[in-house]
């Protein structure tokens, strides 16, 4: 029997003395616990998907990112895409989705993912929540769409593709 272990994140093997992986610091598993972890994995992504609604929005290779962050967080969830206009001026969206069960749950574990890979987020958040400009700490007002001293826009305003004139595709 292999007694060695493997890492859940990048698959490396190990001898079975080492508990942590060199690369990427997870904790490592035995072959079995492994095989039982991916058959899980699969099971989540194939799961269907009922009362389905959209977590978020973008390009393909951002959207299989989250998927796979929500599979780890044992969310099953799907990606699908919506075809492109055919003129040229839109691309294929494809959006991240789960059951509207799991809705609060997929966009907890997505905001904790992007403070994970953008740590400023979190300083940002709690400047914007005590009423200053999250880049000059200066002060703003819930109305305010833009920092009165650095200009910083304060407002996203998300701007779709498909609403150019002309561009017509499915929702």
């Amino acid at each position: 029997m292999n007694r060695n272990k493997i890492c859940p994140d990048c698959e490396m093997e190990y001898l079975p003395h080492v508990d942590k992986c060199a690369d990427c610091g997870a904790v490592l598993l035995l072959h079995e616990e492994h095989r039982r972890l991916r058959e899980e994995k699969k099971r989540l992504g194939e799961q269907a998907v009922e009362n389905a609604v959209s977590v978020r929005k973008g390009d393909l290779k951002w959207m299989n990112e989250l998927y796979t962050v929500l599979i780890d967080a044992g969310i099953p969830c799907a990606v699908t895409s919506d075809a492109a206009c055919g003129k040229g001026r839109c691309s294929d969206k494809f959006h991240l989705i789960v059951s509207a069960g799991d809705f609060e749950r997929a966009q907890e574990r997505v905001t904790e993912y992007y403070m994970e890979i953008h740590p400023e987020l979190r300083a940002s958040l709690e400047l914007a929540g005590r009423g200053k400009c999250p880049a000059c700490a200066s002060p703003v007002g819930p109305a305010d769409n833009q920092c009165a001293d650095c200009g910083l826009m304060l407002v996203i305003v998300e701007d779709d593709d498909h609403e150019e004139e002309g561009c017509e595709g499915r929702y």
